[in-house]
């Protein structure tokens, strides 16, 4: 990383400026680029990636000997989201301040910000950066500071994990990173989901995360001690929300959400049984017949021969 860096202020801090055009040539052309800033009093590690013409992402690390000001120049408008990881660093932007601690999740709005990062800790923190231009519509219906902190994640990295451990090597992967980064945004700007069961707002979105996390790769799913993690909660009380809002503690609801994802798509004859099983997170396609068999009350063969029948679609439907 390059930028220009200014004289130590009176307080002792570092200054340094980053231009549009030291932002653009961190971002390689696809993939990933790993970047160190250079001549830093401390250490200043980045790796970055473009995901579309109009989204990137940043995941950094840094650790500095003396406290750290940067004035960051944005070719245009730029809406950030912020993930904290570690450590504590202070944003300031068009009269508004944000100061990100680890766990935070925050959406800033400027085409300049300044950032100073307190010296002795490692300020981490992951930013999906995206042209306000693109989204004026939808941040229109969220006026008001130019920093709003959205609410709290404390495992970013599984929140996060879909874009973060993409290649981006291929269109393709850029596509799905694209849609995966606008979802997180979606998702943050949204209103919390209303109360089930018994479960508050705020538990209901924290259930929502759990959900998300547990979709998100049906062959590894997170552990329990991760999920519970992510939602604050113990994982006794995790099991205990989940009871209340779907019947079912976590894990029997992920047996559940497979089975049913799985019949869906043994009603596409051009995937086999195994493609099925293996899609859906089961380690075998005669595990996979057997849980399929419990749930259904015959195997995924003979779902596949009975599709479409009257007396088929009625033992199938619980």
């Amino acid at each position: 990383m390059d930028g220009t860096w200014g004289h130590a202020r009176a307080d002792g801090a570092d200054t340094r400026r980053i231009g549009a055009a030291d932002l653009a040539s961190y971002l390689p052309e696809r993939g990933w680029r790993d970047s160190a800033m250079a001549d830093a009093p401390g250490q200043a590690r980045f790796r970055c990636a473009r995901i579309s013409a109009d989204i990137t992402v940043t995941r950094s690390a840094c650790r500095f000997a003396r406290a750290y000001d940067a004035t960051i120049a944005h070719a245009g408008a730029t809406a950030m989201l912020v993930f904290g990881e570690s450590g504590c660093s202070r944003f300031d932007m068009d009269g508004s301040g944000a100061t990100v601690l680890p766990g935070d999740v925050w959406l800033m709005r400027a085409g300049e910000l300044r950032r100073r990062t307190p010296p002795g800790v490692t300020a981490g923190m992951t930013v999906i950066k995206f042209d306000a231009a693109r989204l004026a519509e939808v941040l229109g219906e969220h006026r008001g500071a130019a920093a709003m902190r959205l609410g709290r994640n404390v495992c970013a990295r599984a929140c996060l994990g879909g874009v973060l451990d993409n290649p981006l090597d291929s269109p393709l992967d850029r596509l799905l990173a694209e849609g995966q980064s606008l979802a997180l945004l979606a998702r943050w700007l949204g209103p919390p989901p209303e109360a089930v069961s018994g479960v508050s707002g705020e538990d209901a979105r924290r259930l929502a995360r759990v959900v998300e996390m547990l979709t998100a790769d049906l062959s590894a799913p997170p552990s329990l001690d991760t999920l519970a993690a992510a939602a604050e909660m113990s994982h006794v009380r995790l099991n205990r929300c989940f009871r209340k809002a779907y019947g079912v503690t976590v894990f029997e609801w992920l047996r559940g959400y497979r089975l049913d994802r799985a019949r869906r798509c043994l009603d596409d004859p051009e995937q086999s049984v195994t493609e099925v099983a293996f899609r859906c997170g089961f380690s075998s396609s005669s595990h996979f017949a057997a849980a399929f068999r419990e749930r259904f009350r015959c195997s995924p063969h003979q779902y596949r021969r009975g599709r479409g029948s009257a007396s088929a679609d009625d033992a199938f439907a619980g």
